[in-house]
């Protein structure tokens, strides 16, 4: 039976968040992601973090936003303090391996902590409403070397925050890719159309070129979008390949 699409929003919103990421550097080995806030959106980037390699540290204070999270599996383990996280992200950013991190702690109070301490992220990012701290804190961090992007996708960009969606338009034009969501019945039958969709890729894509991240994350997404349910993938598709993986369930 031929896949058909699914409503659930949670891998789109992973996968367009892992491209952004994707174009802003092809390798986060030994790069930190620190972003204020764990709603879905911000679990989407601890997630799409993880899968790009880097190691991220998310702070919120909202037990719901932080129980969620580690269910889903989008952060590796809660801490309470910022030296605790510290301490399990030097080995991980050192050794260049993924580690998704959230801090248990007011996230404006926590920011002036990680000012004070020198703390100094590749990215920078938010999923709170705009606050004049946060805004002047994000200033000096960017003078640090910190990439500041608004992944929020229906309200207007977080002042001093450059929009997602500046960085995915383009390249979804150059390439002619929409994003396609397929449901099926039993895991085996989603692993059966992975590696199908994964034939359909160069097999040794240079590490800037496009189809990288569609490898990347067809690679990664049985690991660790394993507990999504009902079984479905997410993916960037050209219209020939879409045909092509639409024949082949029939």
């Amino acid at each position: 039976m031929p896949p058909q699409s699914n409503p659930n929003e949670t891998q789109p919103r992973i996968l367009r968040t892992f491209t952004t990421l994707h174009q802003l550097r092809p390798a986060w080995g030994g790069a930190l992601i620190l972003s204020l806030g764990l709603d879905p959106a911000g679990s989407a980037l601890s997630i799409a973090a993880n899968i790009a390699g880097a190691v991220s540290l998310a702070i919120d204070k909202d037990p719901t936003h932080l129980r969620e999270a580690a269910l889903s599996g989008a952060v590796d383990f809660t801490v309470n303090t910022l030296d605790e996280a510290i301490r399990a992200m030097k080995n991980e950013v050192r050794k260049h391996t993924p580690l998704a991190v959230a801090l248990s702690a007011d996230p404006i109070l926590t920011l002036d902590e990680i000012l004070e301490r020198g703390l100094a992220p590749q990215l920078f990012t938010i999923f709170l409403p705009p606050h004049l701290r946060i805004t002047q804190a994000a200033a000096t961090l960017r003078s640090l070397g910190a990439a500041l992007i608004d992944f929020s996708e229906t309200t207007a960009p977080q002042p001093e925050f450059q929009p997602s969606q500046s960085l995915l338009t383009p390249l979804l034009e150059a390439r002619g890719w929409t994003l396609q969501t397929f449901t099926f019945d039993t895991p085996a039958t989603l692993r059966h159309f992975d590696a199908e969709a994964l034939a359909l890729l160069p097999p040794t894509p240079t590490p800037d070129d496009p189809d990288t991240l569609r490898r990347r994350w067809l690679e990664a997404a049985p690991r660790i979008l394993q507990r999504q349910r009902p079984p479905h993938r997410t993916l960037w598709l050209t219209e020939p390949e879409i045909a092509v993986l639409k024949q082949s369930q029939e």
